[in-house]
């Protein structure tokens, strides 16, 4: 672990104790913000039983291998019935890992929990793509924060099918964790192939957020580029609007989300517009297409309001989403994210968040057969300010093209001011 980032980190805490304790410095740094020190302590235990527990993580497992043989009660009031604010430890950890890793993008990724019986919250027939089939459970977003050697989740919504739609239910996973404004506004990465290509754009103009999403090939859009004159003005779903592109793609090169290899594609880019909820006035876009085989179909369609931005960039943020398909594999899945036992909504919010934390120690540390690992002596937040990663060319998008004249453009970071605790 000598290479990892928390390794890093712990490092003068080591030297001048002679102990390296990376889930103690991240807990430290997490759960500052809870007011007591007996819930600051459990928080820490309850992910030290996440990360050793084998198989599923039970309440009964956890507090076993936290060391708690006679704290599973104590544990289960913790997680389903105290108090603390899971939202106030979701803004400390995306700070810790922005501050600790640099972060690139918001990536909002779907999370089927199956459920036995009807009367957990949320639950209803959801279609788990894990499985491949319909599952009776809950269906939850997570906001991952993703930079260049990390991606973890931090901020989390669950579906609640009488009141919201599962668009809604998406935005809001990150709306609820960047309205504060404590947190730089990077770009979000998200799927709408299945709805909410119409809505979201919308949602995310008002926060001020750029955004880049993967759309269906029926979605409505108005092409308003000069380089299509024979389409006009009239609606026209994104499949037909690129096979009337087909002339304009070009080669691009960018690397792989998951091995880092070099792919080769061809792509066209034309400007639409598509309107808002609610009769809000419409927006300039561009649709990207993406083929691997120009003789097929595209194998994906990006709606995005980064209009200045390359298709070599854009292509390179996509793939970002297909680094968190990984990560969920490969270290949630193992920290018992979708685990929770109970069955109410304050306990299953408390379980993810402090789940997330787990994984935040995981992917941190950098364990080769999960992330690939890293350079022995990788430093530690390099260049970044306490409260964020430098900006570059305007645009807080590290490593991505310029985003000229987007609103969210040289924004001023405020600085995280965690929640005073009472002794």
């Amino acid at each position: 672990m000598g290479g990892s980032r928390l390794a890093e980190l712990t490092r003068p805490q080591q030297a001048e104790t002679g102990v390296q304790d990376p889930v103690a410095h991240l807990c430290a740094a997490v759960f500052d913000s809870l007011p007591r020190a007996d819930q600051r302590r459990k928080a820490e235990l309850y992910v030290r039983g996440l990360l050793t527990a084998p198989g599923r993580k039970s309440m009964r497992s956890i507090a076993a291998h936290a060391g708690m043989a006679a704290g599973e009660q104590s544990l289960h009031h913790f997680i389903s019935c105290s108090t603390w604010d899971w939202q106030s430890v979701r803004e400390a950890l995306a700070v810790y890992l922005e501050r600790t890793a640099g972060l690139r993008a918001w990536v909002v990724k779907p999370m089927v929990i199956p459920k036995s019986g009807a009367h957990t919250v949320g639950v209803e027939r959801r279609f788990d793509t894990r499985l491949g089939q319909m599952v009776n459970g809950q269906q939850a977003f997570g906001a991952w924060a993703v930079g260049d050697e990390v991606s973890a989740p931090v901020g989390w919504s669950l579906h609640l099918p009488d009141e919201t739609t599962l668009a809604d239910c998406a935005a809001r996973s990150v709306l609820d964790l960047t309205e504060p404004g404590m947190l730089r506004r990077l770009p979000v990465v998200l799927d709408a192939v299945h709805g909410g290509a119409e809505e979201l754009p919308q949602q995310f103009a008002d926060a001020v957020l750029p955004f880049l999403m993967r759309i269906g090939a029926g979605t409505p859009l108005t092409v308003v580029d000069p380089q299509l004159p024979g389409i006009g003005r009239a609606r026209s779903r994104a499949g037909a609007v690129m096979e009337a592109a087909r002339m304009l793609r070009r080669p691009v090169r960018y690397p792989d989300g998951v091995d880092g290899s070099v792919r080769t594609a061809f792509t066209a880019a034309v400007r639409v517009e598509t309107g808002g909820a609610g009769g809000a006035a419409a927006r300039p876009l561009m649709l990207l297409a993406e083929w691997s085989d120009p003789r097929r179909r595209p194998d994906r369609y990006l709606l995005t309001d980064l209009v200045s931005a390359p298709p070599a960039g854009l292509l390179r943020l996509a793939e970002l989403s297909r680094r968190v398909d990984r990560d969920f594999a490969g270290i949630s899945e193992r920290v018992g994210m979708r685990d929770f036992e109970g069955r109410s909504f304050h306990g299953w919010h408390r379980h993810v968040t402090l789940a997330s934390a787990a994984h935040a120690v995981r992917t941190l540390e950098g364990e080769p057969h999960i992330t690939g690992g890293r350079p022995a002596g990788y430093p530690a937040a390099a260049g970044v300010p306490s409260t964020g990663q430098p900006v570059v060319a305007g645009h807080p998008t590290t490593g991505h093209p310029v985003v000229a004249g987007h609103p969210s453009a040289g924004r001023p970071v405020v600085a995280y001011d965690a929640r005073k605790r009472s002794a």
